[in-house]
């Protein structure tokens, strides 16, 4: 006689619950933990996308900066040449002032000066006008001399210039050419040429003094000096 008690699931028709059970709790439990995995998942989803969301927001954001930025920049490089513009025409005008004025300054300084330069050369001066204007009505040409020294028979037309250059000399010359064309009641006068200016550039005036003008240079404390003793030489219209 086998004396080992039999078990109930060897049985034929017999069920163990207490096994089942088991099973229906340990199926419970993983559901549970499948279901806190898949919330745990969902959570991380909606946390990436948000990040997703925030990431979008700052590259929107960035790029409405970046957009702003070029603007900027743009219109700030307009505004920039802007001002350069202005500030380059103001110089302009200033240093057009400042040579209009100086160049008043310069004339106010030589006129008395020049008298007794002029008077040492054997020019008997008895009038001296400045800045004389006129204009040819018939050939409408027209010339401004700064400083012009005259007696009855002769006269020193006088060009002043801050910074004098060869361009100048040449300009002068070719002024002085049509001056009795312009000024006819000097037309029984012999009218010398003469440059007086501050600085010369690249030897203008060698190159004047080449070309038969009377040059003038403007020394310390302001005393004027010629280059010349005589009117031999010397060009004249």
């Amino acid at each position: 006689m086998d004396n080992n008690p039999v078990s109930p699931m060897q049985l034929p028709g017999s069920f163990d619950w207490d096994k089942l059970g088991e099973f229906i709790a340990s199926v419970s439990e993983q559901m549970k933990e499948t279901d806190r995995r898949m919330k745990e998942t969902d959570r991380r989803m909606k946390e990436t996308d948000l990040q997703m969301k925030e990431t979008d927001r700052r590259i929107k954001e960035t790029d409405r900066v970046f957009q702003e930025t070029a603007r900027f920049i743009q219109q700030s490089r307009s505004d920039i040449v802007e001002m350069r513009q202005e500030f380059r025409q103001q110089i302009r005008d200033i240093t057009t002032r400042f040579l209009s004025q100086s160049g008043h300054i310069v004339e106010g300084l030589m006129e008395p000066s020049a008298w007794n330069l002029f008077k040492d050369l054997g020019f008997n001066i008895v009038a001296c006008w400045k800045e004389m204007k006129a204009t040819n009505k018939l050939t409408q040409r027209r010339m401004e001399v700064d400083l012009f020294y005259h007696d009855t028979t002769e006269a020193i037309a006088v060009e002043v210039k801050i910074k004098c250059e060869r361009e100048d000399i040449d300009h002068f010359l070719e002024q002085m050419s049509h001056f009795k064309e312009v000024f006819t009641r000097y037309s029984d006068v012999n009218v010398y040429a003469a440059i007086a200016a501050l600085n010369y550039n690249r030897g203008a005036d060698a190159y004047a003094a080449e070309k038969g003008l009377f040059v003038i240079h403007v020394t310390d404390n302001d005393v004027f000096t010629v280059d010349a003793t005589t009117k031999e030489n010397k060009i004249y219209f």
